[in-house]
């Protein structure tokens, strides 16, 4: 689908269209799937959290007013309620749970140790390597979603990533020798 034919999806989903607002979250509902749980940690809040901003991001679609934003828009609402329902939650760590279609790497235990390397990240920097890595937004998409500067957001992105390249190395480093 390209993009006008995206953007004509949001429109009609503005004034009404629930199968157009469908079609247009359906473009990237495997990422926001995928988003929700890395954030949340486990496949029932995530599902829960995916609901909810589908939820929130229909009844507020005719307030968006750039049609080419919904896919930000929808990811800057989703990020929010993983953030307050992961707040009011105690953290459970379910790493069976993450699909292995989270990373790309063919190796299901690299995969794994990547993901628990991710879910060990503060918040707001887990937030900033999912959207990114996961959602696929740019530093400036993720900096108007987090009301921040691009520039924060590339150095805090590439200050994690190259703390998660050194631990991850180490762990791999440290299975070889046992």
């Amino acid at each position: 689908m390209n993009e006008k034919e995206f953007e004509e999806l949001v429109k009609r989903a503005q004034k009404g269209d629930a199968h157009a607002f469908g079609a247009a979250y359906g473009v990237f509902a495997a990422d926001a799937y995928r988003f929700a749980l890395f954030y949340m940690k486990n496949t029932h809040d995530a599902e829960d959290a995916v609901q909810d901003a589908c939820l929130k991001a229909w009844r507020r679609l005719p307030s968006l007013k750039k049609t080419e934003s919904f896919r930000s828009w929808f990811f800057k609402i989703l990020s929010n309620i993983c953030k307050s329902s992961l707040s009011a939650l105690k953290p459970v760590a379910a790493l069976d749970e993450i699909p292995e279609t989270a990373s790309a790497d063919g190796s299901t235990e690299l995969k794994t140790e990547m993901a628990e390397l991710i879910l060990r990240l503060p918040s707001e920097d887990r937030r900033i390597v999912l959207l990114s890595a996961v959602a696929g937004f740019t530093s400036r998409e993720i900096a108007e979603m987090l009301g921040s500067n691009a520039n924060t957001v590339r150095s805090r992105l590439s200050r994690t990533l190259r703390s998660l390249r050194k631990e991850l190395s180490t762990e791999v480093i440290n299975n070889e020798t046992t």
